[in-house]
């Protein structure tokens, strides 16, 4: 099928739940696409070819309970999510890699950085959320939106015409079908939002060593929550992206344009026999 969605190897691996589903594309030192809550890999379909462009090999997980990943068996903590992260490095066969999340998947890329600082070359943070006690209070007593399939489909109407907004203007009837049942053919998505509101970055702030760079985009409702880190850690860096609140969906160019001079940097700085 030709379809934007499908492009890159689709593979399987096994992780703590079950399988964990994965695209990967180019070739090269390793780069992790970690996606927010309740998306998938697709979040990624048109920044990964970009990226993939520059000489890495992009690799793009479901996270378990999303897309087409199988569904953990109890709701999990970030740093559950970070275990499995783990487990599919080893069956890939990845010593370390740099590891990009975007809002829950920053969280699941900070944490599995700061747990395995000799697995985590570098790590992009985008937008991601750093609340106070106060606020992850507040969010998790919240009423979360149902993701779940409804009774006689009207979830497939309604999230279409979100997806259709949203992804790319050529993406296929077939590939945005696609696309719709991998974002509903798990019942989890609560899991990663509650994941996320009760788990506190700040705990492990200090034990990142990875050379990190924070993305900030000014439509995005965490925008300030980069502010809040860098006072926490003044040695990271920070893109402010002007516009959009999901950039590497959104404006794909624009991320890659913003993350570039990192991944650069980072490749000067890798050994020879890591190239």
């Amino acid at each position: 099928m030709n379809s934007a969605w499908t492009s890159g190897r689709r593979r399987y691996v096994d992780g703590l739940w079950g399988q964990v589903h994965l695209r990967e594309w180019g070739s090269g030192r390793p780069l992790f696409l970690l996606h927010q809550t309740p998306w998938s890999g697709v979040q990624f379909h048109r920044l990964a070819p970009l990226l993939a462009q520059t000489g890495w090999r992009i690799i793009a997980p479901d996270t378990p309970g999303y897309g087409l990943s199988d569904r953990p068996s109890a709701p999990p903590a970030i740093d559950d999510y970070a275990d499995n992260l783990a487990v599919v490095f080893d069956n890939l066969d990845v010593p370390d890699a740099v590891i990009a999340g975007h809002h829950t998947g920053a969280l699941i890329a900070a944490a599995f950085a700061a747990a395995r600082p000799d697995r985590t070359s570098g790590l992009i943070l985008d937008n991601p959320p750093f609340y106070t006690a106060a606020e992850r209070a507040q969010r998790l007593a919240l009423p979360h939106h149902a993701h779940a399939p409804e009774e006689g489909g009207g979830h497939f109407t309604s999230r279409w015409r979100f997806m259709r907004g949203m992804a790319d203007p050529n993406l296929s009837v077939a590939g945005l079908h696609l696309a719709i049942i991998a974002h509903h053919v798990n019942d989890a998505s609560h899991h990663g939002h509650a994941a996320a509101y009760a788990w506190d970055m700040a705990d492990i702030l200090d034990a990142i060593v990875a050379p990190t760079l924070v993305l900030s985009s000014r439509g995005d409702p965490v925008h300030a929550h980069g502010a809040r880190l860098l006072k926490r850690r003044p040695d990271w860096r920070e893109r402010d992206l002007v516009t959009g609140t999901a950039t590497a969906l959104e404006t794909p160019e624009r991320w890659r344009e913003a993350v570039l001079p990192f991944l650069t940097s980072l490749s000067a700085a890798a050994p020879t026999s890591a190239r």
